[in-house]
C-alpha cells in the first residue's frame, strides 16, 4: 500500500477514490450555491487534515472522532456533520463505498433566541450615519455619512445579505427596485426600495466602475466601518442585524411575509434564525404571585 497525492491531498490506497474527487463528481450531478460549494469544499479540507482523504477513509468510528476533535463551535461542527453526511450518502448510493453512513453520531446545532434591531432603533442609527463624519479610511477621501444612509436603508428595505448589499451594481437598481441574484442561493432576487433608499443611493459618490460601495469600500473595510460605527455609537449586533430587522418588520406587518422577503423556501428558517420573538404581542404570564 502507498500513499499517492489526489488533487493535493494524500490517500492510502491507490484504488480508493479520494473526498475531492468525490467532491467533483457530487458536483456535476446536483445543483449548489458557490457558497454551499465553497462550503462543501472546506469541510472536505477540514477531514483531509484529519487523515480522511478518501472515501475508503469513511468510516463511522472515525467520523465520529473527527467531530469530536475539531475545535471549532458547536454550530460548525453540526455543518461539518450535515455536509460529510451528504457526501457519504452519495458515496454510499453511487455504490463507491459500502459503509453506510447512518451511525454518524448526531449533532444538534446551538440555538440562541434571536435579536435584530426595532425600527425605532435603525431610525436612530440611520440619524448618526447621516452625522457622522469619520473617514472610512486614511487614504480615501470619503466619509462614514457618505455611504451608510444608502447602506443601513438598501439593507433594511430589501432584506439582502451583506455580500449581496456590497457587491450591488448601479444597473441594479431600476424602476425603484433593487434586482439581483442572491450570492448564496443564486436564486433572482426582486424587492421594491423606499423613496428615501432611491434618493440616498442618488446622493452616493460617483462611483469608477459602477459599483455602490465596493470600489471605495472593500469588504474588510465596509467589515471595519461597520464595527467600529455600531461600537461607537452603542449599537449591539452587527450589520447582519438588518436582514433580521427587515424581516421582523415585515412579519410584523403580514403574518408569514418574512419567508418570502427573506427568499427562503422553508419558513421554519425565518422563525429559527430572523425573527426577534420578543418584538412580538408576547402572551400574558400567569398571574402574579404577590
Amino acid at each position: 500500500m502507498i500513499s499517492i497525492p489526489l488533487k493535493g491531498f494524500y490517500v492510502d490506497d491507490e484504488t480508493s477514490m479520494s473526498l475531492p474527487d468525490l467532491l467533483e463528481t457530487y458536483l456535476e450531478q446536483h445543483e449548489a450555491s458557490p457558497r454551499y460549494q465553497e462550503s462543501l469544499r472546506r469541510t472536505v479540507r477540514r477531514l483531509s487534515a484529519y487523515g480522511i482523504g478518501g472515501v475508503s477513509q469513511l468510516s463511522p468510528d472515525r467520523v465520529n472522532r473527527f467531530l469530536v476533535a475539531v475545535p471549532v463551535g458547536q454550530t460548525t461542527k453540526h455543518n461539518y456533520r450535515r455536509e460529510t453526511f451528504t457526501l457519504w450518502r452519495f458515496a454510499f448510493q453511487q455504490g463507491f463505498t459500502d459503509v453506510d453512513p447512518s451511525r454518524l453520531r448526531r449533532i444538534p446545532p446551538a440555538r440562541f433566541p434571536v435579536k435584530a434591531w426595532s425600527r425605532e432603533a435603525v431610525q436612530k442609527m440611520l440619524l448618526a450615519a447621516e452625522a457622522d463624519e469619520t473617514p472610512i479610511s486614511t487614504r480615501v477621501g470619503y466619509k462614514r455619512r457618505d455611504f451608510l444612509p444608502a447602506w443601513i436603508l438598501i439593507a433594511f428595505d430589501s432584506g439582502l445579505r451583506f455580500s449581496d448589499v456590497l457587491e450591488l451594481r448601479h444597473s441594479d437598481i431600476r424602476n425603484a427596485c433593487v434586482s439581483v441574484v442572491a450570492r448564496k442561493t443564486g436564486k433572482p432576487t426582486i424587492r421594491k426600495l423606499s423613496d428615501a433608499a432611491i434618493n440616498a443611493v442618488k446622493r452616493l459618490p460617483k462611483s469608477p466602475d459602477g459599483t455602490l460601495f465596493k470600489w471605495a469600500l472593500p469588504r474588510r473595510r465596509a467589515l471595519k466601518m461597520w464595527r467600529a460605527f455600531l461600537d461607537q455609537h452603542g449599537f449591539e449586533g452587527s450589520s447582519k442585524w438588518l436582514r433580521r430587522t427587515g424581516a421582523t418588520a415585515v412579519e410584523m406587518v403580514r403574518a408569514g411575509s418574512a419567508t418570502v422577503f427573506l427568499g427562503h423556501s422553508a419558513p421554519h428558517l425565518a422563525r429559527m434564525h430572523y425573527l426577534d420573538q420578543s418584538q412580538f404581542g408576547m402572551p400574558e404570564g400567569p398571574p402574579a404571585l404577590r
